[in-house]
């Protein structure tokens, strides 16, 4: 299976940095491990994948974080791991103004922006989160995901799943998203997005008026 190595910028957190994705410990899709190993399940443009990312020191002194991959979408989701990872963040151009931006930057100096390149991935989970309690939603995810996922490749830990395709999500009926806890304006609404889902995954790879350079510290290896 396909590897890729990361060396990050100190301080750099990984798990602060991942953790926005996971959306509570039960997550099908993102997992973290006892021993700080994070697993990800997901549909890229080139298929479904399992990412398994671990931190680790390097050889010569440093520190890696590793990533290895399996499925169709191996090669698409380690080219974008240094995004994931927050590699896009621009460091040295970041100032914060405000006091309290400025507080807990220097709190959080470990913390970096990650960038999944998965609209659909994002959005429905986000949809799910609106206007109800943090624990309902993710209960909705799991749920949702556990029945209508997709089985990932590879070694993936037991109870994970691939979030399903925008296909699969206008085929689940009203019941389903009753039992899940959401209502229906927010199946509605993902619904909707379902029928736009080709057009909404093109914005991850528009380019902003300002973009973001990696800093030049910053060096990715790959293996095979």
């Amino acid at each position: 299976m396909p590897s890729r190595t990361w060396e990050p910028p100190a301080p750099y957190d990984l798990a602060r940095t991942l953790r926005v994705l996971r959306r509570g410990g039960g997550n099908p899709a993102c997992r973290q491990e006892p021993d700080g190993t994070w697993w990800r399940c997901s549909r890229t443009p080139d298929g479904p994948v399992t990412l398994r990312i671990s931190d680790g020191p390097d050889s010569v002194g440093g520190r890696l974080i590793t990533g290895t991959a399996w499925g169709p979408g191996a090669d698409w989701a380690l080219d974008q791991l240094p995004s994931l990872l927050g590699a896009d963040d621009e460091l040295v151009a970041f100032r914060p103004r405000h006091r309290v931006v400025a507080a807990a930057h220097r709190k959080h100096r470990g913390l970096r922006l990650a960038r999944t390149g998965l609209v659909m991935e994002s959005l429905v989970p986000s949809v799910l989160e609106q206007r109800i309690t943090t624990g309902s939603a993710h209960y909705a995810w799991r749920r949702l995901l556990s029945r209508y996922g997709e089985r990932p490749p590879g070694p993936a830990p037991q109870g994970m799943r691939i979030p399903p395709s925008a296909a699969t999500w206008r085929m689940v009926p009203s019941w389903e998203w009753h039992r899940a806890g959401v209502d229906r304006s927010r199946a509605s609404a993902i619904l909707r997005a379902c029928s736009y889902a080709p057009r909404l995954e093109e914005a991850a790879t528009m380019a902003s008026r300002g973009p973001m350079r990696a800093s030049a510290s910053l060096r990715c290896r790959s293996t095979a």
